[in-house]
């Protein structure tokens, strides 16, 4: 898983009706949205922790965040807009060997049988589809396959938002960025990714519900809690995948934030934790504050 929380968790009242809870530098209390206040702000910024996909009934939006990012002059994303379909495909082709290469036999006959009964898409097909592709493709499928017509889209919804008010948008890194990550894994970690998905894939559907509901609960400890302990890639390499990328994030936040009130969106993976959003931001004496949606 995992597979599941990579695209899922890691590629929105009035004043007087906030429920707000002061907190500590090791208490980040349970909060999606949270409001960024400091003596070098003009205007208070908001955060805000995203699923990048999820069911609908667990499609949490309200007024209250919709407000936040119409009154916003930025919005900063991790990506800025949708990535040109094109350019994501050029991304996830090889540029040498085949899919293949990644796998014994054993391990292809498995893919085979995997696919064919979750896609319907026999040997033949999948070689077509796949051959020239990298692991990633087939994860990314796999995730779409399971979740589509299903879900809502917060980035979307949100870009959606701040078009019609006309509020620039400000993308944390590119999708060129995004997908280095799993290209600079070994062949092996590669392979493996996609061989736990498939062993676990029942699992990994049956938690990606939970993590739902906790994302609908605000229960953002818990979340964080069960994405870093869910074993495999996550644990093992939570710095690149989520450590490291917080860290890259905060002089691009901290630049906009000084300038402007501004409405910052993430996958909710990246918020909490000693090396997460919110305690690098109170590291650099910003005050957050949880706010229930």
């Amino acid at each position: 898983m995992r597979l599941i929380v990579l695209f899922i968790f890691i590629g929105h009242l009035t004043f007087a009706q906030q429920k707000v809870t002061k907190i500590s530098n090791t208490d980040h209390g349970n909060a999606l949205l949270w409001k960024i206040s400091g003596p070098r702000l003009k205007k208070n910024s908001y955060l805000f922790g995203t699923a990048h996909l999820i069911e609908k009934e667990n499609f949490l939006f309200t007024k209250k965040l919709h407000r936040k990012i119409k009154q916003s002059r930025s919005l900063m994303m991790e990506l800025k807009g949708i990535p040109d379909p094109q350019k994501v495909l050029d991304l996830i082709m090889l540029e040498k060997g085949e899919f293949f290469d990644f796998f014994n036999q054993a391990q292809i006959d498995s893919i085979y049988t995997w696919a064919d009964e979750n896609f319907q898409m026999n040997e033949t097909m999948f070689k077509m589809s796949f051959t020239k592709m990298k692991p990633f493709a087939v994860m990314q499928l796999a995730t779409e396959v399971y979740f589509q017509g299903k879900t809502e889209s917060y980035e979307l919804t949100i870009e959606k938002i701040a078009k019609e008010n006309q509020i620039s948008t400000i993308g944390l890194e590119t999708i060129e960025e995004q997908m280095s990550l799993f290209d600079n894994l070994s062949d092996i970690q590669q392979s493996e990714m996609l061989m736990a998905a498939i062993r676990n894939q029942e699992e990994d559907i049956e938690d990606a519900k939970k993590m739902q509901k906790l994302y609908t609960n605000q229960n953002l400890n818990a979340l964080y809690k069960m994405i870093t302990s869910s074993g495999g890639i996550i644990s093992e390499e939570q710095n690149k995948f989520l450590d490291n990328r917080n860290k890259n994030w905060i002089p691009k936040i901290i630049h906009e934030i000084s300038k402007h009130k501004t409405f910052i969106a993430v996958g909710a993976g990246h918020l909490d934790g000693q090396q997460g959003v919110i305690q690098l931001l109170i590291n650099k004496g910003y005050t957050l504050t949880p706010i229930q949606l």
